[in-house]
């Protein structure tokens, strides 16, 4: 029975991660878009900057997230920063913290 409560808060988590790093990511929308507003961008930045968000951004968030192992999601969403050790369960903690740090040892390289 742990496994099963291990899988869902994993699964949980993995969405959570998503929805902090969509946001994330829709914030800095957000903040182009207010430029735009404030005639500080072109409407063809801004478009460019939607164009973007959607064929690169959201994609690459969906593939992380939605279309990745829940341990690999989970692990992602940590070394994003979109998620604490504190979060994950102990059983899982050691072993998503060597992930997210190859994750962002790869990133680097």
């Amino acid at each position: 029975m742990a496994s099963r409560k291990i899988d869902k808060q994993m699964r949980e988590l993995a969405q959570l991660a998503y929805e902090r790093d969509l946001s994330r990511c829709i914030d800095v929308l957000h903040a182009q878009m207010s430029e735009w507003k404030d005639g500080r961008m072109t409407v063809w930045d801004i478009e460019q900057s939607i164009h973007e968000f959607h064929n690169k951004i959201a994609r690459s968030l969906y593939r992380s997230y939605a279309m990745n192992d829940t341990f690999l999601a989970v692990a992602f969403g940590v070394a994003q920063g979109v998620l604490s050790l504190n979060d994950i369960p102990e059983s899982e903690k050691a072993k998503i913290q060597d992930v997210a740090e190859s994750i962002n040892r790869g990133v680097k390289a």
